[in-house]
């Protein structure tokens, strides 16, 4: 993705670390959240052209009064309403109000912040076009006034993005044509600033795929069911999208066509909700068939509450239709103590 040109959005100094060993150019890289830790700034000012995202007024007079110098967006609050299934838009936390930005301008004269754009997100999972148009040209709206209010000239519009892809079987492709029509439009209204969007779950949800093991047979609210040793503690992907209920049946490895009937697919936790699947189509399941569930590339292991209940983290694998690659091995016990001391504890 980094030799594509494309950049990275980064929420912490984990992140930021990992885009940087990536190859993505400073310059393509963008720091967002409402926090950034003393770790984050640090790297962000050992290494020049990095951008940050400001979400507060607080955290514009709290960088302001340092003595490094920031590359920066202000993060608007949007003031339009957002159709996002995954909702950021005008009641969300995130983001300075149209109506607050004035009590920026005192901060905005400090040699410590240089702002050079707009940051607005109003939303995620969003699966019609004009959904998408609507957003875009809002964000553009407020980023422009915001521009005139603070006597800013930008160089970057970050409109967000939200482009969804089709968890199940009922959803459709997004149309990318009129998108990409408003966003020509779009383009000469900004210029000579640059658009940047924001595309992490449409450009790698569908790249992922979240493999578990049958490992028995049970029944659950009088369907049948089968029990796996993986669970929701390793993919968190549905992300309120309550893809347990909506989303395609995985498929079964090495398995040929048979009947199916509802059935159940049960983690492996002790916790009544960790269902992965809920009366998904699927043919007889015995132990040890491998059960492959599409879209994981997105918000999975790495959103997921993986140390519950200390059951190992699992084998991350690459796999580029012709090789495989394992980039994580599986963990042992000993991880979960590792890095603890207890000598202490232990006299």
């Amino acid at each position: 993705m980094s030799r594509s040109g494309l950049g990275a959005d980064v929420a912490s100094s984990g992140e930021l670390l990992t885009a940087l060993e990536a190859g993505f150019p400073p310059q393509h890289i963008s720091v967002s959240g409402p926090y950034k830790s003393p770790e984050t700034l640090a790297q962000v000012c050992s290494t020049p052209g990095i951008t940050i995202s400001i979400d507060s007024i607080t955290e514009l007079r709290e960088l302001a009064k340092s003595n490094q110098a920031y590359r920066a967006h202000l993060r608007l609050r949007p003031d339009y309403a957002s159709s996002a299934t995954v909702d950021t838009g005008s009641n969300s936390r995130f983001g300075i109000s149209f109506s607050d930005l004035p009590d920026c301008s005192e901060y905005l004269a400090s040699e410590a912040v240089k702002v050079v754009g707009f940051h607005v997100f109003s939303g995620s999972q969003v699966l019609d076009a004009m959904s998408i148009i609507q957003h875009l040209r809002g964000a553009m709206d407020l980023s422009l006034r915001a521009a005139e209010v603070l006597r800013v000239t930008p160089e970057v519009f970050n409109l967000g993005g939200g482009f969804g892809i089709p968890y199940g079987p009922a959803d459709e492709e997004l149309d990318l044509e009129p998108i990409g029509a408003e966003l020509s439009e779009l383009i000469k209204r900004a210029s000579p600033a640059r658009i940047v969007l924001e595309l992490g779950r449409y450009l790698v949800a569908q790249a992922g795929w979240y493999l578990t093991r049958v490992v028995g047979n049970q029944t659950n609210e009088g369907r049948q069911a089968v029990v796996v040793d993986g669970g929701t503690h390793q993919r968190s992907d549905a992300c309120r999208l309550g893809l347990r209920t909506t989303a395609r049946a995985p498929l079964v490895l090495n398995k040929t066509s048979q009947p199916v009937a509802a059935t159940d697919v049960l983690g492996c936790l002790c916790l009544p909700d960790d269902v992965l699947a809920e009366a998904s189509q699927l043919p007889a399941l015995e132990v040890g068939d491998v059960l492959a569930f599409s879209n994981a590339g997105a918000y999975g292991l790495s959103a997921s509450p993986a140390l519950f209940l200390s059951h190992a983290i699992p084998a991350e694998v690459g796999f580029d239709g012709k090789t495989m690659e394992l980039f994580r091995s599986r963990t042992t016990a000993q991880f979960f103590l590792n890095n603890q001391n207890f000598s202490s504890l232990s006299d």
